[in-house]
């Protein structure tokens, strides 16, 4: 039995020629049709069809994270996760409570931590020896381009005393030039090559704790870069294959990390291929760090470290080439982009290949976080078929500190939404799991807010003039992230003929006061006409 009626629902389609409806009718994973439930259940309602009442629950097309890694969020549960320490001192205790629990010589693996969250003051090498002298650490801020490591851990991974910054990384040192437990970048590779290697149940397991829960979110889908953490093409396929005939619902859209390439070409697989669960989308590049770790690139020095501009992952001619090896395959590149030289040398790159419609190819170039960007570049962006993947939540973990960092005459293109907004620029929503928590409502309560979680009720907002309003914020999610797959043809809206991927909320999304959606509870979440998740 494939057709189902979901009736009694409270239901925003999102589309201009729809109006708001009651009941929505699925037939094999599409709507097809949609009105009050009187019609709906009178016209369809035979006996042998199945029915579902929605509770009076609000309705909205599937929201979709744009750019999140589920490998990284499972790898999260199961790691130290620091995102709640306030002090130095928090952060330490958390560490020696771990080390008591875990065999000597095995590795810590803590994520999360932000000096900014901790009065400024992070765990000096010396105290991270004295509390975990018997196991290798590898601590990564919530950015994930820099880290805190201690001195077992440069034995464990082969670091010397006198090691040289690899290609695109940094040892920390201090005035005297000895190691002092900051990793940047590049240069955390040896750290986790020195640590086992997950087995394939593991990262099975990692993987399906984290898409369970975004489907308790209410997100029927995300685009995710998992390969890092996966190790091949193949058992990335294998694994979400698996997970889906295991029953575990959630519609997936991979970018693909550049080094794997020559396994897509082996796989002989390319952009836009896959099926309704799982489809290849664009090559993943990264060009710069991010602005906590001062490693995002700029053209124009940090505000409070004068000699430092950031760090470039790859060259402009390595950036050509890495976008060029894409074009060859028909495939367009999803960057990295955190620092306006960054974005400058990325745009260029795009401009140089740009994605080929004529080829039959739905998807489009993506420029990944966008956070710090100038008037130029948002001209040459108006001109350009490309999506700018934001995270609204970015807002509310990076101000006040970041203004510190990039200066008040920079900030006005700071996390600048509202502008990239009215330039026609297309903006698709996401959270950066793990660096932020993975729920979209927290995400549209920053977009529309652009306050902190501890700020009063009546705080103005950093940066005000760039808040979005509730439609455009919840747009971000679902018509900005189909957009981003190049799927506004088959979701995004609650519209006939269309996939039915449906959120359905205990309130209003629209209309309840902006801190009331850090309150709203999941109900449903329908992915392709079945019921994924019920409260």
């Amino acid at each position: 039995m494939s057709k189902v009626i979901y009736y009694n629902g409270q239901i925003t389609p999102l589309d201009p020629t729809c109006p708001q409806a009651e009941a929505i009718v699925v037939d094999d994973g599409r709507i097809a049709a949609i009105g009050s439930n009187e019609e709906m259940l009178l016209s369809f309602g035979r006996a042998d069809v199945r029915k579902v009442d929605l509770q009076g629950g609000y309705v909205y097309p599937g929201l979709v994270d744009s750019h999140m890694h589920l490998s990284a969020l499972g790898q999260k549960l199961r790691s130290l996760d620091l995102t709640g320490c306030r002090s130095k001192e928090e952060m330490l205790a958390a560490i020696r409570q771990r080390a008591d629990t875990v065999k000597p010589g095995d590795w810590i693996v803590g994520i999360g931590w932000d000096e900014n969250r901790m009065q400024g003051l992070v765990p000096t090498l010396e105290e991270l020896d004295a509390v975990c002298p018997h196991h290798p650490l590898l601590l990564s801020r919530v950015c994930h381009h820099a880290h805190l490591v201690n001195s077992r851990a440069y034995q464990q991974a082969g670091i010397r005393p006198d090691q040289p910054d690899p290609e695109n990384g940094v040892y920390g040192r201090d005035e005297a030039g000895r190691l002092n437990g900051w990793v940047y970048e590049n240069a955390s590779a040896p750290f986790y090559a020195a640590q086992p290697e997950p087995g394939y149940e593991e990262k099975k397991e990692s993987i399906r704790q984290a898409m369970k829960m975004a489907l308790s979110c209410g997100l029927s889908g995300v685009h995710t870069e998992d390969l890092r953490y996966i190790g091949s093409v193949r058992d990335l396929v294998r694994i979400y294959r698996e997970l889906t005939e295991e029953g575990v619902l959630l519609r997936t859209h991979h970018l693909i990390y550049h080094p794997f390439l020559s396994e897509l070409d082996e796989l002989k697989l390319r952009a836009g291929q896959g099926d309704e669960w799982f489809t290849i989308g664009a090559v993943k590049i990264f060009a710069d760090g991010a602005i906590g770790g001062r490693t995002a690139l700029l053209s124009e020095p940090y505000a409070d470290d004068p000699g430092n501009s950031g760090i470039a992952i790859h060259e402009q001619e390595e950036l050509l080439y890495l976008t060029a090896q894409a074009a060859d395959r028909d495939m367009p590149v999803a960057v990295h982009a955190i620092g306006d030289e960054a974005a400058d040398r990325v745009i260029r790159a795009m401009q140089a290949y740009p994605v080929t419609r004529s080829k039959g190819i739905r998807l489009r170039h993506r420029l990944i976080h966008g956070q710090l960007l100038r008037a130029d570049l948002i001209e040459q962006l108006k001109q350009m078929d490309v999506v700018i993947d934001i995270q609204p939540r970015f807002v509310a973990s990076d101000f006040p500190w970041v203004l510190k960092r990039i200066g008040k005459e920079r900030a006005a293109f700071a996390y600048a939404w509202k502008t990239l907004l009215q330039a026609g620029i297309r903006l698709a929503g996401g959270s950066d799991a793990p660096i932020e928590p993975i729920h979209p409502l927290l995400g549209l309560h920053a977009a529309v807010t652009r306050r902190r979680l501890d700020d009063p009720p009546d705080h103005p907002g950093y940066l005000p003039r760039q808040k979005l309003d509730r439609l455009e914020a919840l747009l971000l999610f679902t018509q900005g992230s189909a957009w981003a797959a190049g799927e506004e043809h088959e979701r995004g809206t609650l519209s006939v003929g269309k996939r039915a991927d449906l959120s359905v909320y205990d309130c209003d999304l629209l209309t309840i006061p902006p801190d009331d959606l850090l309150k709203v509870k999941t109900m449903f979440t329908v992915v392709n006409g079945k019921v994924a998740y019920q409260a």
